[in-house]
């Protein structure tokens, strides 16, 4: 009797309401990746101001006046400015162009981006032919962020004099970020 009472009750289930409403499935986030192609106009960096005290600092220590410096370090602002100005197009196929210059390859890892140039030139900011750094991207803004150490190492000072100038530069600088908003 027990048995047969089980299996009553084994096929009751088994024949239960089969219309039983099942959780829905998330939606997957989007690939971050994806949200970076496109075309982003840089807006600023979080820099500048600590490399032209770096460099006011520099020149003061070398004897020039504070006006000749201060003058100096304008100048260098404003080309430092206009070197960053640039627009980065991101392209699905793995290429960014920067303004009109050739096509550089770039990857993305998680939130790690490895930029690259194609034809061995250097990249921006004293770079070697690589920039490996960090990404955040939103629908509307991109923040890049390289470490200064790789950069630096990238550069082959003709002397001492000029390598020590280039860690001065840079002193107290662990990041350069730059930020970028969507076209």
């Amino acid at each position: 009797m027990r048995i047969l009472l089980m299996m009553i009750v084994l096929v009751a289930l088994a024949c239960g309401d089969d219309d039983m409403p099942t959780a829905p499935t998330p939606t997957p986030e989007p690939d971050p990746a994806e949200k970076l192609i496109g075309t982003w106009k840089y807006t600023g960096n979080d820099f500048d101001t600590k490399l032209a005290a770096n460099v006011r600092n520099y020149l003061i220590g070398e004897g020039h006046t504070a006006s000749e410096v201060d003058k100096a370090v304008s100048g260098a602002l404003g080309e430092l400015d206009l070197a960053l100005a640039r627009t980065f197009n991101f392209r699905s196929d793995g290429t960014v162009i920067v303004d009109s210059e050739p096509p550089y390859r770039y990857q993305v890892s998680g939130n790690r981006i490895i930029i690259t140039t194609s034809d061995g030139e250097t990249l921006f900011l004293g770079g070697g032919e690589t920039l490996s750094g960090e990404y955040a991207v939103t629908d509307t803004a991109l923040t890049l962020h390289f470490p200064v150490a790789p950069l630096l190492a990238t550069v082959v000072p003709e002397d001492e004099e000029e390598a020590e100038l280039m860690r001065t530069i840079y002193m107290g600088i662990e990041v350069l970020t730059m930020y970028f908003s969507r076209q």
